[in-house]
């Protein structure tokens, strides 16, 4: 058996052009509409900005807490972003959830946005009101580009 002749991608040369195993034409047409076709298909392909471990601390602590005491100075949200590109928005809502009626229900008390860059990796923080937390449920809400992504709930108690 005659081996098959080798690949040619000439799209000038007129010889017959045949795919690695010897069998029918390629045809420049064909090979320019699958490079099209892999081209506006591969964005797609790409992974969806999301956010990934979160981690909840006091100013300078190495440890990750969900229950903070009503005197805590601070509390610190650490997020990890993945695939974001530059120019993505990467918002923070803090929410007093159940406070015992120290503010209504689901409360937003504060809110804060970034820009990505280049960073993996994004700080919100929010400091003791003057008469210190109310104990109760809490959450942070983490956006990107105004759609919520993930919810990180702690606790504050005595």
């Amino acid at each position: 058996m005659a081996a098959p002749a080798p690949l040619l991608l000439s799209v000038g040369d007129r010889r017959s052009r045949r795919s690695i195993d010897g069998g029918c034409p390629l045809k420049p047409t064909l090979l320019a509409a699958l490079f099209a076709a892999f081209i506006t298909v591969a964005p797609a392909l790409a992974a969806d900005p999301s956010i990934g471990r979160t981690a909840l601390t006091l100013p300078d602590a190495k440890e990750v807490q969900t229950t903070f005491k009503s005197d805590a100075p601070k509390i610190i949200l650490h997020a990890e972003l993945l695939d974001m590109q530059q120019g993505t928005k990467v918002s923070a809502d803090w929410i007093a959830e159940n406070t015992n009626g120290a503010a209504p229900p689901n409360f937003k008390i504060d809110s804060a946005e970034i820009t990505v860059k280049d960073e993996d990796e994004a700080t919100f923080s929010l400091s003791k009101p003057n008469n210190g937390w109310p104990v109760g449920d809490y959450r942070v809400d983490l956006l990107i580009d105004g759609a919520k992504a993930k919810s990180v709930a702690f606790k504050v108690a005595d």
